[in-house]
C-alpha cells in the first residue's frame, strides 16, 4: 500500500507586532518606544554595523574605488537579532539620525538584513507628535547622501592610509596623517610659530585719577594727543608728558550720550554650542557632543548636529508664549526674530539646537541625566529662549577731559560706560553689570573742572597672538569651511590622541613631533594641507549630497593627485633631511664622534651622527626654561636610582625622566610646590577622562585628596 503524501504546513511565527523601527542607539530606542503602541517593536543597531576593514586599505582602487565593506567585529549578534525581529508581512522603518552618517547606517542596515522595501523616516526631535508624523510620511533612502558619506569615508581612508605609510618610511613607524586633522594641526603649529616670531613692544598705559565737585574719584585713560590716537612707548615719554601737564587740573571737553540697541544672539548650531559650552562650562567639544546626544536621545532637545539657525513656527510661538507669561509682553518683539544661516548648504528644514519643550527646566534634566546634562540643557534653553526676545536698549556715555592748562600739545583722556535702559533678551541671557561708576559720571557736564589727584602709569608689553583653544579652533575651522558639524569634536580628539598636540591650561600647544609632521606635509603635500583646497573638498561632498557631482570622478581626481605626490616624495625626500634639524657641538658618549639634533617621538634629543651604527644619544639641556619654578617643584633625584632628572615631553605633556634612560626608566610628573593638606606629599595636576584638569595628591591611590576649584567653593559660599 502506497504511503499517502502528507503536506507540511509552516506556521507563521506571530511576533506580536506588525512594524519594526530600527535606530542606532539603545537610549534613542527606549525614548521612542514610550511613544509607540504595541504594533511597533523598536530596536537599535548600536552604532555602525558595517565599516571599512581596520587592517588593510579596504578600497578597490582598480574598480571605481569600491569600498570593501565588512561587518564590524562583534556586530554579528546584533544583526542576527535584527533579522529575527523583521515581521514577515509588516513594515521596517529605518529611523537613523537625519544626516549623511545616519543615511549611510540606514543603507548598511537595509543591505545587512536583506530588506526589500525599507521605509526611511527622520525626525529632528524625539517627541510623540514628530515621530508619528514621520512614520505617516516615510520616504526612501537618499543615495546621494549615502554617496556623500561614502566619499568622505573613502577619501579619508585613502589619504590617511597612504600618507601614514609614507610617514613610517620617511620619519618613523606609528605616525599617522589625516585629510582634515592635518589641516587643523597646521593651524595650531602656525599659530605657535607666529607667537615665536612675535616681537614684543613696550608701551605704557596712562590714566589720571580726578575728583569731581562731589569729591567722587573718577579714572580716565589717555587716548589722544592733538586729536590723534596716542600710546606712550617709553617711560621717558610718560615722564615728559607728566612734566608738561604739571599740576594742572582737568576740564570736561565733551560729554556724549548715545543710545544703542543690541540684538539677541541666534540659537545654537553645533559649532556655537561647542564654543559656548567650552567658554561657559569648561566642556571639551567631545564632552559637549556626548552630553548633547544624551539630551537628544532622551527627547529633550532637537538634533544636535546642525549648522542651521532656523526655528520652526511652532517653536517660535511656544517661546513667545513662555516669555510673555514669565517676563511680560514688553520682552516680546513685535515680529519674531529671524536669523540668516551663514554655513553653505545648511539645510533650512533642519532646526537650530533647542529644547523640545520650553517648560522643562534644567533641574529635571539634572535629576534624570546628571549635572553635566542639566548645565548644558540650561545653556541651550537660555540661548533659544533669548533669541526670540526684545533688543537690549542701552545708553553709552563717553566723557572726554583735557588739562585745564591750554598748552600744546593737547592730551585727551576718556572715561565711559554703558547704562542699561531696558535689559531685553539679557533678562534671560545674563551678563555682569557694566554700570559701576556711571552714576557719578552722569552728574558731569561739559566745562566742569575736575581736580587732578594723581597719574597711574603702568608699563606693558604687546602680547603675541593667543594660542587656539578648542572653542577658537572650531570657530576658525568653521570660518574656513573646513569640516562639518559632525566632525569638529573628532578632529580635535584625533590630533590629541596622536600625541601631536597637548593642552596647557586651555591652550592647544603643538609638540615637536606635531611640528615635524606638519612641516613634512607642507613641504611635500602643500595642496593637501591648504585651507582653501580642504574647504573645496568639503564643497565637493556637499555637491555629491545634492546630486550635482558623482562619487567616482571626485575620488579619482583626489587619489591620482595623492599618488603623484607620494611617488615624488618617496624619490626626493631622505629620512635624515626630515628628522635631523642640525649639528651639535656635543660629543657622542659612546664613540666620541659628532652629534646631531634629532627629533624623536617625544621631542628633540642629541643623536650620534653615525646612527644606526652607533646608538649614542643625549638629552638636550636647557629645556627647563619653559617651567615656572614659582609654581612647580624641581625634583632632586630619580626615584629609582638617585640619578639626575631631565625634563622631557611625552604624549601627555611634560614630565621628569632619569638621564640614564633607557638603563633606568624612573620618571616623575610635574609636581606642584603646594603640599597635600592630608598627607604632606606634593600636589599634581591631573586630567580626567573628559579632559578637565584638576589638582590632586601625587600619593594617589594611597591618598585620594582632590583640591576644590575656586569656582565651586565660591558657589558654596553663596
Amino acid at each position: 500500500m502506497a504511503k499517502s503524501k502528507v503536506k507540511k504546513t509552516t506556521k507563521k511565527r506571530d511576533l506580536g507586532y506588525k512594524n519594526l523601527l530600527i535606530v542606532e542607539s539603545p537610549s534613542k530606542a527606549k525614548t521612542i518606544n514610550k511613544y509607540l503602541g504595541k504594533e511597533y517593536k523598536v530596536l537599535a543597531t548600536v552604532g555602525h554595523i558595517i565599516d571599512l576593514p581596520k587592517s588593510k586599505l579596504g578600497v578597490d582602487v582598480e574598480k571605481e574605488y569600491e569600498p570593501l565593506w565588512e561587518q564590524i567585529y562583534g556586530k554579528g549578534k546584533v544583526v542576527k537579532e535584527l533579522k529575527k525581529a523583521v515581521p514577515k508581512d509588516g513594515n521596517v522603518y529605518l529611523a537613523m539620525d537625519p544626516d549623511r552618517e545616519g543615511e549611510a547606517i540606514a543603507w548598511h542596515t537595509a543591505n545587512s538584513l536583506g530588506l526589500k522595501d525599507p521605509k526611511r523616516v527622520t525626525f529632528h526631535e524625539i517627541t510623540s507628535n514628530v515621530i508619528k508624523e514621520a512614520i505617516a510620511k516615510p520616504s526612501k533612502i537618499d543615495m546621494n547622501l549615502v554617496d556623500a558619506q561614502k566619499a568622505r569615508r573613502v577619501l579619508d581612508r585613502l589619504v590617511g592610509y597612504k600618507l601614514s605609510e609614507l610617514l613610517w618610511k620617511k620619519i618613523w613607524y606609528g605616525l599617522s596623517a589625516g585629510r582634515v586633522q592635518s589641516v587643523a594641526l597646521r593651524l595650531i603649529v602656525e599659530k605657535e610659530e607666529e607667537r615665536e616670531a612675535f616681537d614684543s613692544q613696550e608701551y605704557w598705559d596712562v590714566k589720571v585719577v580726578v575728583n569731581d565737585k562731589e569729591k567722587n574719584k573718577l579714572e580716565a585713560k589717555l587716548v589722544r594727543k592733538d586729536g590723534k590716537k596716542y600710546i606712550p612707548k617709553t617711560e621717558k615719554e610718560v615722564l615728559d608728558f607728566e612734566k608738561e601737564i604739571g599740576d594742572s587740573d582737568f576740564v570736561v571737553k565733551s560729554v556724549n550720550k548715545k543710545k544703542a540697541s543690541k540684538h539677541a544672539y541666534p540659537p545654537f548650531t553645533t559649532s556655537t554650542l561647542q564654543q559656548s559650552a567650552y567658554n561657559a562650562l569648561g566642556f571639551t567639544s567631545k564632552r559637549t557632543m556626548s552630553v548633547a546626544q544624551s539630551l537628544y536621545q532622551a527627547g529633550y532637545i532637537t538634533y544636535m548636529r546642525t549648522d542651521s539657525v532656523f526655528l520652526s513656527q511652532k517653536a517660535i510661538s511656544a517661546v513667545r508664549e513662555l516669555v510673555e507669561g514669565r517676563y511680560g509682553k514688553e520682552y516680546i518683539p513685535e515680529k519674531p526674530n529671524f536669523y540668516k544661516t551663514k554655513a553653505k548648504n545648511a539645510q533650512e528644514a533642519h532646526e537650530a539646537i533647542r529644547p523640545t519643550d520650553f517648560y522643562v527646566d534644567s533641574k529635571r534634566i539634572s535629576k534624570e541625566l546628571g549635572d553635566f546634562a542639566g548645565r548644558l540643557y540650561e545653556l541651550i534653553w537660555k540661548r533659544a529662549v533669548s533669541s526670540q526676545m526684545s533688543n537690549k536698549e542701552v545708553e553709552v556715555l563717553t566723557v572726554s577731559i583735557v588739562p585745564e592748562n591750554p598748552k600744546k600739545p593737547e592730551y585727551e583722556f576718556t572715561m565711559g560706560g554703558e547704562k542699561v535702559l531696558f535689559d531685553g533678551f539679557r533678562k534671560v541671557l545674563h551678563i555682569k553689570s557694566q554700570e559701576e561708576g556711571l552714576q557719578e559720571m552722569y552728574s558731569i557736564e561739559k566745562g566742569d573742572t575736575l581736580k587732578k589727584e594723581k597719574f597711574v602709569n603702568e608699563q606693558k608689553f604687546t602680547q603675541p597672538p593667543a594660542r587656539y583653544t578648542e572653542a577658537s579652533l572650531i570657530k576658525k575651522l568653521e570660518a574656513l569651511g573646513i569640516g562639518r558639524p559632525s566632525t569638529y569634536a573628532t578632529i580635535i580628539s584625533t590630533i590629541m590622541a596622536r600625541g601631536y598636540v597637548v593642552k596647557e591650561q586651555k591652550a592647544l600647544v603643538p609638540v615637536d613631533v606635531g611640528r615635524l609632521v606638519t612641516n613634512f606635509l607642507k613641504n611635500n603635500f602643500s595642496r593637501l594641507v591648504d585651507y582653501e583646497y580642504t574647504a573645496d573638498v568639503e564643497n565637493d561632498f556637499d555637491d555629491i549630497s545634492l546630486g550635482k557631482k558623482e562619487y567616482v570622478p571626485v575620488i579619482d581626481k583626489e587619489f591620482k593627485m595623492l599618488v603623484e605626490g607620494i611617488t615624488k616624495a618617496e624619490a626626493d625626500v631622505k629620512k635624515e633631511d626630515v628628522v635631523i634639524l642640525g649639528k651639535s657641538d656635543e660629543k657622542c658618549p659612546e664613540c666620541g664622534g659628532e652629534m646631531v639634533v634629532r627629533v624623536g617621538r617625544y621631542g628633540k634629543f642629541l643623536s650620534c651622527a653615525k646612527f644606526p651604527e652607533c646608538k649614542g644619544m643625549k638629552d638636550i639641556e636647557g629645556n627647563e626654561q619653559s617651567i615656572d619654578f614659582d609654581k612647580y617643584a624641581r625634583p632632586e633625584k630619580c626615584p629609582k636610582c638617585g640619578g639626575k632628572l631631565i625634563l622631557k615631553i611625552g604624549k601627555y605633556g611634560k614630565f621628569w625622566a632619569c638621564e640614564k634612560y633607557p638603563d633606568c626608566k624612573g620618571t616623575l610628573p610635574l609636581l606642584l610646590k603646594e603640599k597635600c593638606p592630608e598627607c604632606g606629599h606634593n600636589l599634581v595636576e591631573r586630567r580626567s577622562k573628559w579632559g578637565r584638569v584638576f589638582v590632586g595628591c601625587s600619593n594617589y591611590p594611597d591618598c585620594r585628596y582632590i583640591k576644590k576649584s575656586k569656582s565651586k567653593s565660591k558657589k558654596k559660599g553663596k
